[in-house]
C-alpha cells in the first residue's frame, strides 16, 4: 500500500471508520499486537496513523472543506425539513389537487419557523429566513401579499366573460372565481363534457352552473374560432371581459387524450341534468350547424358552410389526428391507463417533450399550432368580439392576453430551448402593446400578465428528479388564476383599470 496513494473519494462506510478506532485503541493499549506485522506492515501502520494524527496542511484544507460541506448539508436538511412543512408543498403531496386554504394570519401562530440559510424571495428577490406558512419561496411580506390576492374578489353579477382553455389548471380556477363572483361565464376547451364533469364536482356548482356555458373549441382551427365568435355575437347580450389563457406549451401526442373519448362520445340526452345546462348552447350550435344544408347567404351558418366547423363540432376527435411521428407511437407505456397527475391528467413517460427542445428540433406541424392557439386565435377573439364588448357603453370591460416571462424580450438570460413557445408569447405581448392604446378608447382595458411559475414542464422523470432534489414551483394553479384575473378585480374595487402593460406579480414589469 502507498501512503502517498490518492483517495478514492468514496466515503467509507461509518462502521468500518468506527472499527479502525476500535482497533487503533487495542493496539495503544497492548503495543504487543504489531508483533504479527512484518516490519513493511508496522512501518506502514505508524506512518499513516501519524499522518492522520498530522495531517499535512493542503490535507487540513481538504478536511476543512469536507467539514464545512457536511455542516452545510446538515442545514439544509434542516431546512428541508421546515419547508415541507409550508401549505404549498403540504398540497403538493396530495394525490389529487384540492386547494387548502389556512386560518387568516392573525389567528395563525406568531411562533414562525426560520431557516439556516438565507433564501432569495421568488418575487422581490430580497433575501429572508422566516418561513411564510404557505409560500416556502417568498419572504414574508410578499407571501402575505400573495396569499391575500388568492381570497380577493368583487361583485360582477350581470357581467359576461369569456374564458378560453378552462377545463383544468389555471383556467379552470380563474373560471370559478368569476362565477363566484357572480359573473357568467362561457368557457372554451376541447372537452367539454369531461369539462362538465369536472364543474360539477365542485361543492357550490349548484349555485352557479346555470351562469356557466362550456363549449367546446379547438383554437387549432381557425375558422371554427371565427365561427365561434359570430355565434356569441349573435347570442350574447354582453361581453366585459376576455380571458386568452388557453396555451399549448408542451405539445401532448393523440394518445394521450385517448382516454376522454369515451366521456365525450356520450349522448347530450344521456348526461345528468346539470350538466346538460352548461352544455346546451354548444349542442345548440352544434346540432345547428349539423342541420344546415343550404344556409342563406351572409348569415351566420353560410360561414360556417364555407369554412368548416370541425373545430367546434368535433373539437374532441381532432385531438386524434395524426400530424407526427409521436402521434403513432406510446400507447400505456407511455401513457398508462388509470394513471393520473394532481390535476387529473394523463400522465405522461416521454423522456423528451417539447419543452426540451431547440430550434432545429422543433417540428413544423407543432410550430404552427403554438401559433395557432397562443396567439393567432387570441387575435381573432379580441379583433371579432370588440363591437360585442362595446355594446355596454360606459362599461369598463378588459382583456387578459396571458402570456409568461418566456414572451419577454428585456431578459438577461435566456435559454435555447423552446423558441416556438417564445415567439408565440412575444407576439402575443407586440399585440397587447400595439393595440391597447386604441382598445382604451372604447373602455377595454387590455393587458398581458404572466401566470408565475406553477407547473414544472420538463418530462415526467426530470421533473421528479429535481422534486426529489428539493426543487418545486413556487407558485400554484390559485396563484396563477389570482394573477390573470387581477386587472378585473382591481379595476372593480378602486376605480382603476390598468392598460397596455405586461403585469408580473400584479405589478408592471419590463416587455
Amino acid at each position: 500500500m502507498n501512503p502517498t496513494a490518492p483517495a478514492s473519494g468514496t466515503p467509507l462506510p461509518a462502521d468500518d471508520v468506527l472499527t479502525c478506532i476500535r482497533i487503533l485503541r487495542e493496539i495503544e493499549a497492548d503495543r504487543s499486537h504489531l508483533v504479527q506485522l512484518t516490519p513493511e506492515q508496522r512501518r506502514e501502520l505508524l506512518t499513516l496513523a501519524g499522518l492522520v494524527a498530522k495531517p499535512e496542511r493542503h490535507d487540513l484544507v481538504k478536511m476543512a472543506k469536507a467539514f464545512r460541506k457536511a455542516d452545510r448539508a446538515a442545514l439544509k436538511e434542516q431546512d428541508r425539513k421546515v419547508v415541507e412543512q409550508t401549505g404549498l408543498r403540504t398540497q403538493r403531496r396530495s394525490s389529487v389537487y384540492t386547494p387548502l386554504w389556512l386560518p387568516p394570519p392573525e389567528a395563525a401562530s406568531d411562533d414562525a419557523p426560520t431557516l439556516n440559510l438565507e433564501r432569495n424571495c421568488y418575487v422581490c428577490k430580497q433575501s429572508f429566513t422566516t418561513v411564510h406558512r404557505y409560500y416556502d419561496s417568498m419572504c414574508k411580506t410578499c407571501g402575505d401579499f400573495n396569499y391575500a390576492k388568492r381570497e380577493q374578489t368583487a361583485d360582477l353579477s350581470g357581467h359576461y366573460a369569456l374564458v378560453t382553455g378552462a377545463r383544468v389548471k389555471i383556467g379552470y380556477q380563474a373560471s370559478l372565481k368569476l362565477l363566484r363572483a357572480g359573473a357568467h361565464v362561457i368557457v372554451t376547451t376541447r372537452f367539454p363534457i369531461d369539462a362538465a364533469h369536472r364543474y360539477s364536482q365542485e361543492a357550490d356548482f349548484a349555485e352557479f352552473h346555470e351562469r356557466l356555458e362550456i363549449h367546446g373549441l379547438d383554437l387549432r382551427h381557425t375558422p371554427s374560432v371565427e365561427l365561434f365568435t359570430h355565434f356569441l355575437a349573435d347570442r350574447l347580450p354582453r361581453l366585459d371581459y376576455i380571458v386568452n389563457n388557453a396555451c399549448q406549451t408542451v405539445r401532448r401526442p393523440a394518445n394521450f387524450f385517448q382516454h376522454l373519448l369515451t366521456r365525450e362520445a356520450t349522448a347530450f340526452s344521456e348526461l345528468p341534468s346539470s350538466w346538460r345546462s352548461t352544455l346546451a348552447g354548444h349542442n345548440e350550435l352544434c346540432r345547428t350547424l349539423r342541420d344546415s344544408a343550404q344556409p342563406e347567404t351572409g348569415s351566420l351558418l353560410s360561414i360556417a358552410h364555407h369554412n368548416p366547423a370541425e373545430g367546434l363540432i368535433h373539437s374532441a376527435a381532432l385531438s386524434q389526428r395524426h400530424y407526427l411521428d409521436e402521434d403513432y407511437r406510446g400507447g400505456e407505456t407511455l401513457f398508462p391507463a388509470h394513471r393520473y397527475d394532481e390535476d387529473r391528467q394523463q400522465i405522461d413517460l416521454r423522456e423528451m417533450n417539447s419543452w426540451r427542445l431547440r430550434l432545429h428540433e422543433v417540428q413544423t406541424p407543432e410550430l404552427l399550432e403554438v401559433q395557432l392557439v397562443n396567439a393567432i386565435a387570441p387575435y381573432i377573439l379580441n379583433a371579432r368580439l370588440k363591437s360585442l364588448m362595446m355594446r355596454a357603453p360606459g362599461q369598463h370591460k378588459h382583456i387578459v392576453n396571458v402570456s409568461a416571462m418566456e414572451g419577454q424580450f428585456y431578459r438577461t438570460f435566456k435559454t435555447d430551448k423552446h423558441p416556438h413557445t417564445n415567439m408565440a408569447k412575444a407576439a402575443l405581448n407586440m399585440m397587447t402593446r400595439t393595440s391597447a392604446p386604441d382598445f382604451v378608447k372604447d373602455s377595454i382595458h387590455m393587458n398581458a400578465v404572466d401566470t408565475g411559475w406553477v407547473t414544472d414542464e420538463d418530462p415526467a422523470a426530470h421533473a421528479a428528479r429535481k422534486a426529489q432534489e428539493g426543487f418545486s414551483p413556487p407558485l400554484d394553479i390559485i396563484d396563477g388564476a389570482a394573477r390573470i384575473i387581477d386587472p378585473i378585480f382591481v379595476g372593480r374595487l378602486t376605480g382603476t383599470h390598468v392598460w397596455g402593460q405586461f403585469l408580473k406579480d400584479y405589478k408592471p414589469a419590463p416587455w
